[in-house]
C-alpha cells in the first residue's frame, strides 16, 4: 500500500515539476524523466557523501540536464547522423550524469595546491 502511495506522490510531483518547468504543452516528459535517471544514478551510490550534499548534488544536475538536454540531443544527433526520433532524453541523461560527476571532482580537490603548483612548489622554488 505504502509503495503505491508513493509512486502515486512521485508521479505528480514529476507532472507538477513539468508544468512549472516547460508550462502545460510543451513539456517532453522524456527529458524530465533522463535528467532524473542521470541525477539518480550517481547520486544513489555516493553512500559516502552527507544526505544534504546528495540532495543538492541531485538537484543541481537535474536542472543542467533539463536545461541542456536539447543542445546535448541536437549534436548527438549530428554526430549519430541519427534523425528518426529526438535525442533530447538521452542528452539529458548523459548531462545529468556528466554534472554530477563534474559537481564530485571539484569538491574533492583542494585548489590551493593548484596554487602552489603554478608557483613552483611549497619547497621554496620561486
Amino acid at each position: 500500500m505504502s509503495a503505491s502511495f508513493f509512486a502515486l506522490n512521485q508521479g505528480s510531483l514529476i507532472t507538477a515539476v513539468g508544468r512549472v518547468v516547460g508550462g502545460t504543452d510543451s513539456t517532453d516528459y522524456c527529458i524530465l524523466f533522463g535528467a532524473f535517471a542521470g541525477a539518480v544514478f550517481y547520486v544513489t551510490t555516493a553512500a559516502y557523501m552527507k544526505v544534504i550534499r546528495r540532495a543538492a548534488y541531485f538537484l543541481v544536475s537535474w536542472i543542467v540536464g533539463v536545461y541542456g538536454a536539447r543542445l546535448v540531443g541536437a549534436k548527438l544527433e549530428q554526430i549519430l547522423g541519427y534523425s528518426e526520433r529526438p535525442l533530447d532524453g538521452l542528452g539529458a541523461v548523459l548531462l545529468s550524469a556528466l554534472a554530477i560527476k563534474t559537481l564530485t571532482f571539484f569538491s574533492q580537490q583542494d585548489p590551493w595546491s593548484w596554487f602552489t603548483r603554478r608557483k613552483g612548489g611549497s619547497h621554496g622554488n620561486k
